[in-house]
Formats: structure tokens, C-alpha cells, sequence
């Protein structure tokens, strides 16, 4: 009995850590591929230190909404508003996926990979999915994604040579909850200065 559970567990973690980068990219697509929308917290952390906490609403078409605490990002996959509270001023600019660079879940999920070598590391029970650009000339970096049992993403770290390593939070996930487009949308509040660069 000894013996038969002990080559079961031995298939068992064979099994386990044999998956390439490949079908692990492509289990976390298929899990994106699967929600309509989301909502999760997030921290950032910039070279190891806490700079920035809030919340994130994703909808798909690239909808974006992230909340930190003087700052709101609007997206609704042709315009950004970019609203800081304090100074009340928005910049209004055309929207580009690649440039919302570890906020955007299309770009990090489905475009960002096809730019890069895939590798496979682990760290406890979650798997890292290593992204490393082809081209020198990719600004975002190398990028590390922690991948939960769920298939969602735990933690994104950057690490950029102009930047340094930057570390992207994700928690407490909630998913298709039919979130309004209103969401994804803004209008400036009375006495906001608009800045216009479309």
C-alpha cells in the first residue's frame, strides 16, 4: 500500500511541475477568456517599498478603472482620463494598451507574451510565468507573473533597468459581477482644469 502511494504521489508531482510555460500561459488565457469583468485590490510597491494602494475594475474592451487614493485612471478602450484629485486636473488622452503596460490585464495576459520568451519557475504552490522581451527596444521589461491555483494572477514584478523592479498586488479578487459601463466612463467635476491631448 506504501509503495502504491508513494508512485502516486510520485506521478502525481511529475505531472505537476511537467507543464510547460507554454499551457500555463494558456490555462490563465482561458481563464480570462471565461470572466466578463472583475474587481480586485491592489498594492504597489516600487524597489521594495509600498507606494501606492487602491482598487482595480476590469470589464472587457479594455475598460479600466483604477482607484489610488488621490488618483483615478478611466479607460474605455479609445479614451484615458487621468484625474488627480488634490491638484484637480484630468488628462484626457487617446487610450494605448501598451502603454498601460502592468495595468492592463489584455496587455499582460494576451499581447505582452507573444513579445517574449517563456519560462516556467515555482515559488511555493504558485507557478511563475517568466516573460522575457525578444527585443532589447520592449520598454516594460522582464516580468514575472505569480499564478494562483485559480488561474488569476497573485503578484506581476517588473524589473527595468530605468525603472528598477516595480511589484504589482492583486487581491481579493471578485468576478462577473456585471459591472456598469457607467464605471468605465468620467466626467470631470466643476473647477476640474482639463487637459485635452487627444
Amino acid at each position: 500500500m506504501k509503495i502504491l502511494l508513494s508512485f502516486l504521489l510520485f506521478i502525481y508531482s511529475t505531472v505537476s511541475f511537467s507543464q510547460s510555460a507554454e499551457s500555463v500561459l494558456k490555462s490563465l488565457q482561458n481563464k480570462f477568456d471565461s470572466i466578463t469583468d472583475l474587481t480586485t485590490d491592489v498594492a504597489q510597491k516600487s524597489n521594495g517599498k509600498t507606494s501606492l494602494t487602491g482598487k482595480m475594475y476590469f470589464k472587457k474592451g479594455n475598460n479600466l478603472r483604477i482607484e489610488f487614493g488621490n488618483q483615478v485612471i478611466v479607460a474605455d478602450g479609445k479614451t484615458t482620463w487621468n484625474y488627480n484629485k488634490k491638484d484637480k486636473k484630468v488628462i484626457i488622452s487617446d487610450y494605448d494598451e501598451a502603454g498601460s503596460g502592468m495595468l492592463s490585464i489584455n496587455y499582460l495576459v494576451y499581447q505582452y507574451p507573444s513579445e517574449c520568451e517563456l519560462s516556467l519557475s515555482s515559488e511555493g504552490s504558485k507557478q511563475i510565468l517568466n516573460l522575457k522581451p525578444k527585443s532589447k527596444k520592449n520598454n516594460l521589461g522582464e516580468v514575472k507573473l505569480y499564478i494562483t491555483k485559480e488561474n488569476l494572477i497573485d503578484k506581476a514584478v517588473i524589473s527595468n533597468q530605468g525603472t528598477g523592479t516595480m511589484e504589482v498586488s492583486f487581491l481579493n479578487y471578485k468576478l462577473n459581477q456585471n459591472l456598469s459601463d457607467s464605471k468605465f466612463s468620467f466626467t470631470a467635476p466643476e473647477g476640474t482644469t482639463v487637459v485635452d491631448l487627444r
